[in-house]
């Protein structure tokens, strides 16, 4: 996932061209994430700049010479005067992120978007957003309300045709024929009222109780983690909040609710959060954290976002897990010496250690 990419101004103040190679992307609907690394407010927005991260669509991308170059106007050149390094992340529709990396950003003579006072215009200065919300669905018609069904007949309580009595005879054989016709009469009710009338007998508390326990039993069970932190996220917690939260659940061994409550405390921006998410993926945490199978680039991402952020821890693990690399992520000695130089600039004493270390 690892890129490498160029900005070069162009004439026209305002306008630079942003190289990406090492990148296999169709050029369609690519987004970018651009962040700095000074203040909270460190995601550039189409409205300026944010807490959390936000995407941009360039109005222009095409491939040239084996390199996705990215035409980008005032709206983003403007608003990055004066700043030295910003994290780059390159979005593609439908796949997610397919590409990082810290690019140096140049001097170059802006188009006149910011006032004097230094104040953006923002209100002038908005990008194209690169999902635009889509419409609300229209409002359903309403059904035309139907004439109450008409109730079914009522079954007519008939057994069968009575027959016509021949004509009567003297002697028992006439009381004989009476006494069946009414037997076939009386049957034929009985059937109708046992299928038509009566209901079905109810069964037995006794026989249902087994199969009520099993609802009962499950209604007791413990819910899963995922409901527990949503239950918990449902709340809106602060970022400070959930941080503590996290470093609760993981106090009581709870690392599975940990870890997902860390992970929206990180996506607000929180750096502190973003270490303890980056430490459940570094190879070099062992044991591994909560059973985690090490995945060397996704530490490698978290580390960076709070490295950008200025977290002199973040550049030292950065930079200790870029000399070795492994787990998904290659080793680059060059970039894990820039990291480590930085952590050693804010005395981080470990740092320090480590650049002696490394080969001259």
């Amino acid at each position: 996932m690892a890129i490498r990419a160029s900005v070069q101004p162009l004439a026209e103040p305002g306008h630079a061209l942003l190289r990406i190679s090492e990148l296999e992307a169709a050029p369609e609907g690519l987004t970018l994430s651009i962040q700095r690394q000074q203040g909270p407010e460190s995601h550039l927005a189409d409205d300026g700049w944010r807490r959390t991260e936000a995407w941009l669509q360039p109005e222009h991308v095409e491939w040239r010479r084996d390199a996705l170059e990215f035409h980008l106007g005032p709206e983003i050149c403007d608003r990055l005067a004066g700043i030295a390094t910003v994290r780059l992340r390159v979005r593609e529709p439908d796949i997610g992120v397919v590409g990082t990396t810290v690019v140096a950003w140049p001097a170059m003579l802006t188009s006149g978007a910011i006032g004097s006072a230094g104040q953006r215009d923002d209100d002038t200065l908005r990008l194209r957003t690169a999902e635009p919300p889509p419409p609300p669905p229209p409002e359903p018609e309403p059904e035309p309300e139907l004439p109450p069904p008409m109730p079914p007949p009522r079954p007519e309580l008939r057994g069968a045709t009575r027959p016509t009595p021949p004509p009567r005879r003297s002697g028992t054989g006439g009381w004989i024929m009476t006494v069946a016709a009414l037997l076939v009469i009386a049957g034929g009710g009985y059937y109708a009222y046992r299928t038509y009338f009566q209901k079905p007998p109810q069964t037995s508390v006794a026989a249902s109780g087994a199969s009520d326990a099993t609802p009962a039993a499950s209604g007791t069970s413990q819910k899963s983690v995922r409901d527990r932190v949503g239950e918990y996220l449902a709340t809106k917690p602060t970022p400070e909040a959930m941080l503590a939260k996290g470093r609760e659940f993981a106090k009581a061994g709870d690392l599975g609710a940990a870890f997902l409550v860390f992970r929206s405390a990180a996506e607000t921006g929180s750096v502190p959060a973003e270490l303890e998410v980056a430490d459940f993926y570094d190879p070099l945490t062992q044991p591994p954290r909560g059973g985690f199978t090490p995945d060397g680039a996704r530490a490698a991402d978290w580390y960076e976002r709070a490295a950008i952020a200025g977290s002199a821890e973040a550049q030292r693990k950065l930079g200790l897990l870029l000399v070795k690399g492994g787990n998904g992520l290659a080793a680059d000695p060059g970039k894990a010496r820039t990291w480590l130089q930085q952590a050693a600039a804010q005395n981080d004493a470990e740092a320090k250690k480590a650049l002696d270390a490394l080969p001259k």
